[in-house]
């Protein structure tokens, strides 16, 4: 059986609303792509201030979904590009955001299968 999240904020926010749920996760599959490719282009080019605002934007997506080690990473990134501090760390902290990355997208997708069916 595939793995799916159980959603517990957005469940404590909307119920058991499946079409909500559903909606919410088509626009986490179709902004944090996006979003994902501007990080990536903002730590390549060593944007760290750009990168720290759109970090914190992705972050609030996982979050969302509970998806407490992205959210982590996320933050940890946000928080040394507004500092300016231990900018080398970014990138190793990016890695492993990126490690994970496409698994979490298909844990959202199947999740999103999973209540669409549902519905």
């Amino acid at each position: 059986m595939s793995e799916i999240l159980e959603l517990e904020t957005l469940k404590d926010n909307f119920g058991d609303d499946v079409e909500t749920f559903v909606q919410i996760l088509d626009i986490f599959l179709h902004e944090v792509p996006v979003d994902y490719q501007l990080l990536k282009k903002q730590i390549e080019t060593k944007d760290y201030e750009n990168a720290g605002e759109i970090a914190h934007k992705i972050k609030s997506s996982y979050r969302l979904l509970d998806m407490e080690m992205e959210t982590m990473l996320l933050q940890e990134i946000e928080n040394r590009a507004k500092a300016v501090q231990d900018t080398d760390e970014i990138i190793t902290l990016y890695e492993q955001f990126q490690t994970n990355y496409d698994t979490g997208i298909d844990m959202v997708q199947q999740t999103r299968d999973a209540f669409a069916s549902k519905s």
